[in-house]
């Protein structure tokens, strides 16, 4: 009975998602990859979430790294090959 009432409404759902007027059941939010990855960026030093338009960044070999604080920035600079993993 119950494989009975799930089926019915699989189907009834179905076909309400089939109708051209109908609004789909889940929306999902499209997200390009770009517009992500302008929105947060990782501190090297210390690997936390950053967002991208912060002000302590710096610029290093012509990439520009986001810090989450002034002591992860100054520690980079001191030794930013120490926190660059290639």
């Amino acid at each position: 009975m119950k494989k009975l009432n799930f089926a019915i409404i699989l189907i009834g759902l179905t076909a309400l998602s089939l109708k051209s007027n109908a609004t789909p059941i889940i929306n999902v939010a499209k997200i390009s990859p770009i517009d992500s990855a302008k929105k947060a960026t990782v501190d090297p030093v210390c690997k936390m979430k950053v967002k991208a338009e912060t002000t302590k960044t710096t610029i290093y070999n012509k990439v520009t790294y986001n810090f989450c604080s002034e002591s992860c920035k100054q520690k980079f600079a001191e030794e930013p090959t120490k926190y660059i993993h290639k």
